[in-house]
């Protein structure tokens, strides 16, 4: 199955990519748990309005 990525997690991927960061690295920097950001990466789960808040103000 193909499925594209919303705009979230793509900046999240881009991100990590020009940062050289792991998904432990950036949840650690966004104070969310390693689950928390896979989930919002895969989209399992849409992230809160705060959690965009956090995302957009520390990427």
């Amino acid at each position: 199955m193909n499925r594209r990525l919303s705009n979230v997690s793509e900046k999240i991927v881009d991100y990590q990519k020009n940062n050289d960061l792991t998904d432990t690295q950036l949840a650690f920097n966004l104070n969310f748990s390693v689950e928390e950001l896979h989930d919002i990466k895969s989209m399992e789960r849409r992230p809160t309005r705060d959690e965009l808040r956090v995302i957009k103000s520390r990427m």
